[in-house]
């Protein structure tokens, strides 16, 4: 389990005041919608639990505790990319759940990145195998959540994390089963987005364009993306 950042970032102080306050409504949104869905208290497993940073994640201390616990399969959700040693020693079956639908949003914020460039409906997830390149592995399921009027960017990223952990139960239902999943390449590169690609003024679009307010637009038809084409598990 790797340490998340810091929950509620600061913003710079050279930030014009426009940008400090979009940056501080963001966040603040973030954590208020997070603890509405998710609650404020960590529900965890009753297993053993490897605690690392994002620095040592891929170190010797996660290697031994995977060749201690010999996984037939695992799930990844929310790290940093794994790396070597910890990439060579995980079992063919690791399967990394990506807020994103690749290949179109790859990398870094790809909940965001949809409401930024005015396509709601694309923010999803995917299931892939995992590679040595970020989030470039064969897909084997994608779910969108259910758009609502008054949705806000935050309460779609929710979704999407709530439906995803349900939908988790198909690809899991298809391995107790012994049968092989369906594995879809990724023949596009899409986009990969960065960390540092992310800048404070980006939220001028979202909140003082749209009012955070996009989701009722592409409802209303006043935005028009096309739609996705999704991916759902499934036995070959």
């Amino acid at each position: 389990m790797e340490k998340r950042e810091n929950f509620l970032p600061k913003p710079d102080s050279s930030l014009e005041d426009i940008d400090k306050i979009n940056f501080i409504r963001h966040f603040d949104n973030r954590q208020k919608f997070e603890i509405e869905f998710f609650g404020k208290n960590k529900i965890l497993p009753n297993c053993e639990i490897c605690q690392v940073s994002e620095h040592d994640l891929s170190g010797q201390n996660s290697v031994e505790f995977i060749k201690k616990i010999k996984p037939d399969v695992v799930f990844i959700f929310g790290t940093e990319m794994i790396r070597e040693p910890l990439y060579s020693v995980l079992p063919k079956m690791t399967i990394n759940l990506h807020l994103g639908l690749s290949p179109r949003y790859r990398g870094s914020a790809t909940l965001f990145w949809p409401f930024y460039f005015l396509e709601p409906n694309w923010a999803g997830s995917t299931f892939h195998f995992i590679t040595n390149k970020p989030d470039a592995g064969g897909i084997i399921h994608q779910t969108l959540p259910i758009l609502e009027k008054g949705d806000t960017i935050h309460q779609v990223a929710c979704k999407v994390v709530k439906q995803s952990s349900i939908e988790v139960r198909r690809i899991i239902d298809i391995l107790n089963s012994r049968q092989n999943l369906r594995i879809y390449k990724q023949k596009t590169s899409g986009k990969n987005f960065l960390t540092r690609d992310f800048v404070p003024q980006h939220l001028r679009v979202i909140y003082n364009l749209f009012n955070d307010n996009i989701v009722d637009y592409f409802l209303e038809k006043k935005i028009n993306p096309k739609n996705p084409n999704i991916i759902t598990a499934d036995i070959e």
